[in-house]
């Protein structure tokens, strides 16, 4: 067991090592004569402040006490939810004002920015949100397929562009992490930590049930979707018995509701990590990871594409006149694009590789002045703190959300500078995908303006 934990513990030492060094890299701020011109962004990111995605009664058994209620039905986006994504959205606004992409002309503005979304309410509305944001008075045009209709994109196993083998997926797990049963122990602290939160360090009563004693497992599932090929048993009960925990506090819920007043804000940080680990087995698995994410990133390399030649192409986002790219999906999405660059980072507050709220992939493509040919790409994370979601700050250039440039393996240009030539990251890019997973670009039906969503709860599969 403690050579185990020594084989999961160590490596995350090491790459926490390697942040450490890289988190002295330039922030995604305004720099001054730089060399470079801003000529597109796309902002990949995951949606705000949402409900927990169980219902208070699916959540009652796990629990001594009822769990405190949303205003809006299970995995809906919240009212506090759309501001924080709105401000976001304005922050944005005055960097790109800054970098010249934006011009405040609305109207023009909006005919060079394009906003999509993973067929969630949640999604969407974070997208729409996220729209008045940047471009001030006016309704952004979310392009989504309808909601709960599977989108090739972010889900092209559901929707059938992507064959998957949930037997082959399991066996790359089971090689990582044997059959799963050993993760409890190697994650001891995050168990024992909800074994008390859940239970206030007494029994637990007849009637229910303790989520942490339900053993891990690394098999096959049978009903297939992007984000759940497979089978983790006890994990995402546990990560399911958590995931308010971060929700309410930056809900703000008074702290006596979050997590029932026995949790601080550093040990919910430290519950998500039963979060990311389901997200590393579900979305960074070197298999996992082109079947589910080949796709989208077809999409990111298009569409940079299209703004470097100035002509349209099938299977991107937008057009060619697209300058300012909003796509907004889940963590399980943002993760999976992660994985595919093999890129890391560490915000203050979160976890390692933690999708935090309304956090984002961000990709600056940028043209080195006076050669006309000549791009690179800077990856961001960018993301508001959890204080910066639960007080509800205003945003701007002199008080940012949190912001790390991304290392993106063998694509640096040197050890001091993570920009990455364009045509080295559409390189490496196209190398990690898996071309028999990416829809033919031609034969893509591009969603709609999407208008009129409201959230309905639906049932516990829908709401995930």
């Amino acid at each position: 067991m403690k050579i185990f934990k020594r084989l999961v513990i160590l490596p995350c030492l090491m790459l926490a090592l390697s942040l450490l060094a890289g988190a002295q890299a330039p922030a995604q701020t305004v720099r001054d004569n730089d060399g470079t011109t801003l000529k597109q962004i796309i902002i990949f990111g995951r949606h705000n402040i949402r409900s927990a995605t169980h219902s208070p009664e699916e959540l009652a058994q796990y629990a001594v006490d009822p769990y405190p209620e949303f205003e809006v039905p299970p995995g809906c986006l919240t009212p506090n939810g759309k501001k924080a994504a709105r401000l976001l959205g304005a922050y944005f606004r005055q960097y790109l004002l800054a970098q010249g992409l934006l011009t405040g002309n609305n109207q023009q503005d909006l005919s060079h920015s394009y906003f999509r979304s993973k067929s969630k309410e949640r999604s969407w509305e974070t997208a729409k949100a996220f729209g008045k944001g940047l471009i001030t008075n006016v309704n952004a045009p979310v392009h989504s397929y309808n909601i709960g209709e599977p989108d090739p994109v972010f889900d092209p196993i559901a929707a059938g562009v992507a064959q998957v083998d949930a037997k082959v997926a399991a066996q790359q797990a089971q090689a990582i992490y044997n059959s799963g049963g050993a993760l409890a122990s190697a994650y001891s602290g995050e168990y024992s930590l909800m074994r008390s939160v859940l239970f206030n360090n007494g029994p637990v009563p007849p009637g229910k049930v303790d989520p942490t004693t339900i053993p891990i497992t690394l098999t096959a599932n049978t009903k297939l979707k992007t984000g759940s090929v497979i089978n983790v048993g006890g994990l995402k009960e546990v990560k399911g018995a958590a995931d308010p925990f971060m929700m309410q506090y930056a809900d703000n819920f008074p702290m006596s509701d979050v997590a029932w007043g026995r949790l601080t804000p550093n040990q919910i940080s430290q519950t998500t990590r039963l979060v990311i680990l389901n997200e590393y087995i579900q979305t960074r698995l070197p298999y996992l990871k082109k079947v589910q994410s080949s796709n989208a990133a077809s999409h990111i390399i298009r569409t940079m594409l299209q703004a470097i030649k100035g002509l349209n192409f099938f299977g991107a986002f937008g057009n060619a006149k697209s300058r300012m790219v909003v796509v907004i999906s889940t963590d399980t999405c943002v993760s999976g694009l992660a994985g595919l660059l093999d890129v890391h980072w560490q915000l203050p507050g979160y976890q390692q590789d933690y999708c935090a709220l309304g956090g984002a992939l961000v990709f600056e493509l940028r043209q080195v002045n006076g050669e006309t040919n000549s791009y690179l790409v800077r990856v961001f994370y960018t993301a508001q703190t959890l204080d910066q979601l639960r007080n509800l700050t205003r945003l701007s250039i002199s008080n940012p959300p949190a912001t790390i440039q991304l290392l993106v393996p063998d694509g640096s240009k040197s050890d001091t500078n993570l920009d990455v030539d364009f045509s080295v990251f559409k390189r490496l890019l196209t190398k990690a995908m898996g071309q028999e997973y990416v829809e033919d670009p031609r034969k893509e039906t591009p969603p709609d303006v999407l208008t009129g969503v409201t959230c309905q709860g639906g049932t516990e599969e829908t709401r995930e």
